[in-house]
């Protein structure tokens, strides 16, 4: 993201070649932004010090110590003769970048290409800053939530940017392309990140600045890029500003179920790696790599239900259809079944709601898997009355294979030639008296006292329906195709 040259793009300088330069110092911190060019001992922070022969001081040591606390880039040292021992030991101690120019070079040749680098780079700077407070000017007016705004500002910096609030969780990481381990044990790294005001950079390479409101501090937005440059910092209070606004908006509200609700969200639509999926689950104090997981979906009571899961160490969040999903960590050596029913009865508690649960898988890579196959049980499940806890896939039976199968053209094709004439307006009452009749095995007795119909009225209905369908419902094998085409029907019509 920087415009702004680096030490090493002023070493590949080809009046800065012809001194051959050796680096002795800081070789890890070349890309180091450079603001200008100083030939002086008093630099200014982010500026390269250009010393020439006998400039040195006799305590070169002292002096470079001096010179690094001002923020100095980087030193670059004209010298016929090595330099002192002292001077490159207190540099490597410093991690400041220090470079012998082993042959005399044109000095006032070298800062002009330097400074022409400088201001070219300055003017991109300012075009960029531009950009920068277009960009989330759009966002605060667009009401972006803080998710969001750090996505576009991880995108926007190319460079990783983590949001964490008050105790060190992480909210949103938005990686740009870098190892999600890098948020492995961000807690106790986190604490280790000190900057001053409100704004710092911390030498390990994170750029930090407060995030808040008014008198009361939220948490801290950190951007890991190589140096302090303008443009990463205006990024980050734009993106901390912007951030703040939708914190106002949202007062009282937890922050870690945002963060919940993003990483299951961006789960299911896919656009997680299962390494990343892992890092960022993590971080929020649920270790899915260590647990056996189990997916639960409880219907209709996503708004009443997040107290329950209080005692559990799971991610949660409200789906697209208003259901709570969840993703149960377990130890290895819970009890999967006694979790599961203790979690159903504290819900059914609250409201006779369903509670859906997917198999045990124990690879975060499975996790997607898991939580897909307890939505499509909880869909299928709906409406219907269980004699468990929690329904599985396995519950289902008939009826939920149909639902897993409802978009096949096949099973759809099936429905209309078992029930073509039947699905015509007016005729729901023979659909229900044969649901019944199927229901029941083929016994009329029960059939007519499950629709409340006479004997009578039992048998002149089934007898329409055996004309329309032109089928004998006295046969099992009919009645059973007849039972996998009313299931079928169902899931098909099914929300």
């Amino acid at each position: 993201m920087t415009t702004l040259p680096t030490i090493q793009q002023i070493l590949d300088l080809e009046g800065v070649r012809q001194g051959e330069p050796t680096v002795l110092a800081g070789a890890r911190h070349l890309g180091r932004t450079v603001r200008w060019m100083h030939v002086a001992d008093r630099p200014r922070s982010g500026e390269l010090l250009l010393v020439v022969d006998g400039a040195l001081p006799p305590d070169g040591a002292r002096w470079l110590e001096d010179v690094a606390a001002t923020g100095v880039a980087g030193v670059l040292a004209g010298c016929a003769i090595a330099l002192p021992d002292a001077v490159v030991h207190a540099a490597q101690r410093l991690e400041l970048p220090l470079v012998r120019l082993q042959r005399e070079v044109q000095v006032p040749r070298v800062t002009e290409a330097v400074l022409v680098l400088v201001t070219e780079g300055r003017l991109a700077e300012s075009r960029r800053c531009e950009e920068i407070h277009r960009r989330f000017t759009e966002l605060a007016r667009a009401g972006a939530d803080a998710l969001t705004v750090v996505s576009h500002a991880a995108a926007m910096a190319r460079c990783p940017v983590v949001l964490e609030n008050n105790a060190h969780q992480v909210i949103a990481f938005a990686p740009a392309d870098a190892d999600p381990d890098l948020i492995a044990g961000w807690e106790l790294r986190s604490r280790q990140i000190v900057v001053s005001g409100q704004t710092g950079w911390d030498s390990t390479g994170w750029l930090v600045t407060g995030v808040g409101a008014g008198a009361v501090e939220w948490g801290r937005l950190l951007v890991r890029c190589p140096g302090p440059g303008t443009t990463h910092v205006v990024l980050a209070e734009r993106a901390a500003g912007v951030i703040a606004l939708d914190l106002l908006a949202h007062q009282g509200e937890d922050s870690r179920s945002w963060a919940h609700q993003a990483l299951l969200t961006s789960l299911l639509t896919g656009d997680l790696l299962s390494a990343e999926f892992t890092a960022r689950a993590r971080a929020l104090g649920v270790p899915l790599d260590e647990s056996v997981l189990v997916a639960a979906v409880i219907r209709d009571l996503a708004d009443r239900a997040g107290d329950l899961l209080q005692d559990l160490v799971c991610l949660h969040a409200v789906l697209d259809d208003g259901s709570l999903g969840v993703l149960l960590a377990l130890r290895p050596d819970d009890d999967v079944h006694g979790v599961l029913v203790r979690l159903a009865e504290a819900v059914r508690r609250r409201a006779a709601v369903i509670v859906a649960v997917s198999e045990p898988v124990t690879s975060p890579a499975d996790a997607r898997k898991a939580l897909v196959e307890a939505q499509q049980v909880a869909a299928a499940a709906s409406g219907g009355r269980w004699d468990v806890p929690y329904v599985k896939l396995r519950d289902l039976g008939l009826h939920g294979l149909m639902y897993l199968l409802r978009d096949d053209p096949r099973v759809q094709a099936h429905v209309e030639r078992e029930l073509g004439p039947l699905l015509q307006p007016g005729r729901a009452d023979l659909i229900a008296t044969l649901r019944s009749y199927v229901d029941s095995g083929g016994n009329k007795t029960d059939a007519a006292a499950a629709t409340n119909l006479s004997r009578q009225a039992l048998y002149d209905r089934l007898k329409r329906v055996g004309q329309l369908l032109d089928a004998d419902l006295d046969s099992p094998r009919v009645r059973a195709s007849l039972h996998a085409a009313l299931c079928a029907h169902d899931a098909i019509g099914h929300p």
